[in-house]
């Protein structure tokens, strides 16, 4: 069973906020402040991420470390490297997304790469290169099932001897103009400074 009060000593140890830790993990903050106060326990992914954020081993969050041999002097907390602004990054890592119209499946190659380069060391890298990459691979999958809709209909429309001319290239259009349209429009709230795109609510 994971500790909540080892996995607060633990952010706490190494001079880290709760913002931070939400920043570098990938898990949203108000999941660690349910894991600290103990009305949830983490599970699968969300402990390998506060793992790796805080630097330790899976096994260093499930209870506290037993006592070895003498005490050891207290060392001071070593200060969080502090994420830095580049609200320009954010745009960019947004407008990489459209390279899917240079080649397909570039919209999530290009993305992720410059996600991975500078998650933990821009701010609000972490969260924005999820949400891009979310809606890009349903994007992508979305593409993929108007197409097999639109296979569909030639196959019933050849059997009713009906032409129905351009719906491949229609289905293509539309899929492609979205995309963009999303893209840009995401883009123009990143320019405002609104950091909570990609975001859908039902």
């Amino acid at each position: 069973m994971f500790s909540a009060a080892r996995i607060l000593a633990l952010r706490k140890s190494k001079g880290m906020s709760q913002e931070v830790l939400a920043e570098q993990s990938g898990v949203s903050l108000r999941t660690i402040q349910r894991v600290e106060q103990g009305e949830t326990v983490p599970r699968g992914h969300t402990v390998q991420a506060l793992a790796a954020a805080l630097q330790v081993s899976l096994e260093d969050l499930r209870h506290e470390a037993p006592p070895t041999g003498p005490e050891l002097p207290v060392l001071p907390p070593v200060p969080a490297p502090t994420l830095r602004d580049d609200p320009e990054f954010l745009q960019l890592l947004n407008l990489s997304a459209l390279s899917f119209l240079v080649l397909p499946f570039l919209n999530l190659v290009v993305p992720w790469l410059l996600w991975r380069a500078r998650r933990y060391r821009t701010a609000h890298v972490a969260a924005l290169g999820r949400r891009v990459l979310g809606f890009q691979l349903l994007w992508q999958v979305a593409s993929f099932f108007a197409f097999l809709l639109a296979v569909g209909a030639q196959v019933v429309a050849r059997r009713y001897q009906v032409v129905l001319p351009g719906v491949f290239l229609g289905v293509l259009v539309l899929t492609y103009v979205a995309n963009v349209l999303t893209v840009v429009y995401y883009q123009r709230e990143l320019r405002r400074g609104r950091l909570d795109v990609y975001r859908y609510r039902l």
